[in-house]
């Protein structure tokens, strides 16, 4: 067996290291890491390229990585080699190792933690598959009544559409209907709103600032607004989550803090009304509203914008076939229908709001149960259309971060080199090992077929040994890919998030048709209400006549959707500008209507 490589370590800024690079560049600084040929400042002295080889702080002396980002003049071109598959960052002291070849990253997800380590992850509890066709049922009764209450046609910022459905669907879900519309939730929530984020106001319950169609999902009530303010203070939250978790002072964020306090508050004054029975898990009494908020942002974080890049993807002009096959496939499940469980006995209260929503707008309800009871086991089939779509959008837009701590110092093996000697990569105790799951998504080694455009029919990802069919490591496979982690740190809410993310994807290409709006040039600012711009017809010559943008993001090359904000490292990529849409209420066929609700 070869020896060991200690891995490059990339020069940074001094006490600093890379990290304003990391935060500033996020996937971006890691993709140039990997690929980029730099251009930079150097000196002539000869002594700077006397260290070894293998250290990046050769090619680049006396030239602070952060600083190559600058429009400096350069007065010496030096041209780096790549990276490789492995170096070392330095962020405030800290080591951290990022690793890219497939066999490393079998060793990532299998390695015993006497070698590497997830200690967070000890408090794990799995939901168990036999309950996701009752939780299923459930949220499809739930993201009904809001559906139902959707004007038949408007044209508003989807992104802030599937924040609304979806934050109001699972958190009704999975904290009971009882908490989203309480007062512990408003008495807390109400505290404090200038702290609220200037993209918080584009949406609301009452009135339509998106668009001058309108797009209200829910009729004016106080509930409604208890429900609107948490769920803004729920992604003030989010939005301050990575900052918050780096090392710099908390200080710096009061609407971070702000939105923690109420949100905290919330969590407790509900818990002690009793509305949280047996979620405890056995933790002391002034941990669980912290619990309750990790359950809370897990919940939303990643499966907000993979709803939104999961129907995005479909709506693009060369994605079109994928498009009519989640339709046909959610139309022929509807029309057949299946047995679901019976309701929970909690849900009888949703029923009258239900068949309400549906008659207050003066249009017949969107689906009866037995359609519901079909588009549910269709939600719940890994093989459907709707679901390779998911994974496929997961893929493309997945996170650009996951770690684990050296426990002991350590060879990570990275594979067989061309004369037969097994390489590897030296890591110390204490060092973080990360892998980035986005970078290592458009890498042809682990998806063979053109790895940077949005194909899910495409083969499941093939690390270390494994193959589309049969997966190296447990919880690796499928189009996915490393979007769920692996071994025994995997997801462990998975086959819950897969099965809500092709409900979604599903219910709302079954009930609307969609078109997207040309994105406007325009520099207004993120977050303010503006009007849409209108639809236009596609071309003749469809998404090859569109203008190309000057670097093509993956999945998109004609630039139609908002680009990923790279920056973002922690979780699903968000888009960084509005997405305008204009939706139109299909008219489904008249199939015979039962009692509305039965099986919800």
């Amino acid at each position: 067996m070869g020896t060991a490589a200690v891995p490059p370590v990339v020069a940074g800024l001094p006490l600093l290291g890379s990290v304003l690079a990391l935060g500033s560049g996020g996937a971006a600084f890691l993709h140039q890491c990997r690929n980029q040929v730099w251009i930079h400042v150097s000196s002539s002295s000869s002594s700077a390229f006397a260290s070894c080889p293998a250290d990046l702080r050769a090619c680049l002396p006396r030239m602070p990585m952060p600083f190559h980002y600058a429009a400096c003049v350069c007065c010496w071109i030096h041209v780096c080699p790549q990276y490789g598959d492995a170096f070392t960052l330095r962020l405030l002291g800290q080591r951290m190792t990022f690793v890219f070849a497939p066999a490393t990253l079998r060793h990532y997800f299998s390695a015993p933690d006497s070698q590497l380590s997830f200690a967070p992850a000890a408090l794990r509890h799995k939901l168990v598959p036999s309950e996701l066709p009752r939780h299923t049922a459930r949220l499809a009764g739930l993201l009904l009544m809001q559906l139902d209450a959707w004007p038949a046609t408007g044209q508003p910022d989807l992104w802030e559409l599937v924040k609304r459905l979806v934050f109001q669907s699972s958190v009704a879900l999975l904290f009971g209907p009882a908490f989203l519309q309480s007062n512990a939730a408003c008495q807390h929530t109400q505290e404090g709103q200038p702290g609220a984020s200037p993209g918080a106001a584009a949406v609301s319950l009452q009135t339509d600032p998106v668009s001058p169609s309108g797009c209200s999902s829910t009729p004016s009530s106080s509930s409604g607004r208890r429900a609107e303010q948490l769920q803004r203070d729920f992604f003030v939250f989010e939005a301050g989550f990575e900052l918050a978790a780096s090392p710099v002072p908390h200080i710096l964020q009061p609407g971070f803090l702000a939105a923690r306090r109420r949100l905290l508050a919330a969590l407790r004054t509900a818990h002690k009304q009793g509305m949280f029975e047996g979620t405890a898990c056995g933790l002391p009494e002034q941990y669980v509203p912290n619990m309750l908020l990790a359950v809370l942002w897990a919940s939303q974080a990643n499966a907000v914008p993979a709803a939104f890049w999961s129907l995005g993807f479909l709506l693009l002009p060369e994605n079109r076939r994928h498009l009519q096959a989640v339709v046909q496939e959610a139309q022929q499940a509807v029309t057949a229908g299946t047995d679901t469980p019976e309701p929970a006995a909690d849900n009888a209260q949703l029923l009258p709001t239900h068949r309400q929503h549906a008659t207050v707008k003066g249009l017949p309800p969107l689906l009866t149960d037995e359609q519901q009871r079909g588009l549910v086991a269709l939600a719940a089939n890994r093989r459907s259309a709707a679901a390779a779509a998911v994974a496929e959008a997961l893929r493309l837009r997945s996170f650009s971060i996951d770690v684990r701590i050296a426990a002991a110092d350590s060879a990570l093996p990275c594979g067989q080199a061309a004369d037969g000697s097994m390489h590897a990569v030296w890591v110390q105790k204490g060092d973080v090992v990360a892998i980035s799951p986005y970078e290592c998504h458009q890498d042809p080694r682990l998806f063979q077929s053109s790895a940077h455009t949005y194909d899910p029919q495409r083969e499941g990802i093939q690390l270390g040994g494994g193959t589309a069919a049969h997966a190296a490591v447990v919880g690796v496979n499928g189009i996915a890919g490393l979007s769920f982690g692996g071994g025994k740190y995997r997801c462990p809410g998975r086959s819950f998030a897969e099965t809500e993310l092709a409900l979604i994807t599903s219910l709302l290409l079954l009930c609307f048709d969609w078109q997207l709006l040309p994105r406007e040039a325009t520099a207004a600012g993120k977050g303010q209400a503006r009007p849409p711009p209108q639809p236009q017809p596609p071309a003749a010559g469809g998404a090859g006549q569109q203008q190309q943008p000057q670097q093509a993001v993956p999945g998109d090359p004609g630039g139609l959707l908002p680009p990923p904000d790279l920056k973002k490292l922690v979780g699903i990529k968000i888009p960084s500008d509005p997405c305008w849409v204009q939706y139109t209420r299909r008219e489904l066929p008249a199939w015979p209507v039962s009692v509305l609700g039965h099986h919800l």
